[in-house]
């Protein structure tokens, strides 16, 4: 018996995947890099003194830029609050007020500090919400950091 050699043909699937893979290569990016991209956060808080600054910044490319107006303001804006509960007032409601001042719609994720207790806001042009983070008790301070999602 004399041996065969085999030939494979390639199908349009593997082409396709092929082509996607040296298109990738080429254009120096990842197909994980472009999804879930996020600002770099930003902190906050009421009550106690916002964290400071990280000093070790990230790498160039690691944040997506942060929505701005022309003139270079930010467009998100997140200022916290307090609220005794009228029935029992030991019982306090953190609350953030989110104000987007660009016409264009903008997602927000709002997380207490160094924590995953999060909630997402999409914000219209021009809108402000107010939304409770979360429910303490007896204290008016809280931390947050919020970051602007694409």
């Amino acid at each position: 018996m004399t041996s065969k050699t085999i030939r494979r043909i390639p199908t349009q699937a593997s082409v396709v995947f092929g082509a996607l893979l040296i298109a990738l290569a080429i254009s120096g990016r990842s197909a994980q890099a472009q999804l879930g991209r996020t600002t770099a956060p930003v902190s906050g808080g009421t009550g106690v003194a916002s964290q400071p600054p990280n000093a070790f910044q990230g790498m160039t490319g690691t944040y997506a830029p942060p929505h701005k107006t022309p003139d270079g303001r930010a467009c998100i804006a997140v200022h916290p609050m307090t609220r005794a509960q009228i029935v029992n007032p030991k019982i306090i409601d953190q609350i953030v007020i989110i104000n987007n001042i660009c016409g264009q719609s903008i997602k927000v994720r709002v997380c207490y500090a160094g924590s995953n207790d999060c909630i997402n806001v999409p914000l219209g042009g021009y809108e402000r919400l107010q939304r409770t983070l979360g429910v303490g008790a007896g204290s008016t301070s809280f931390r947050y950091e919020y970051r602007e999602l694409y």
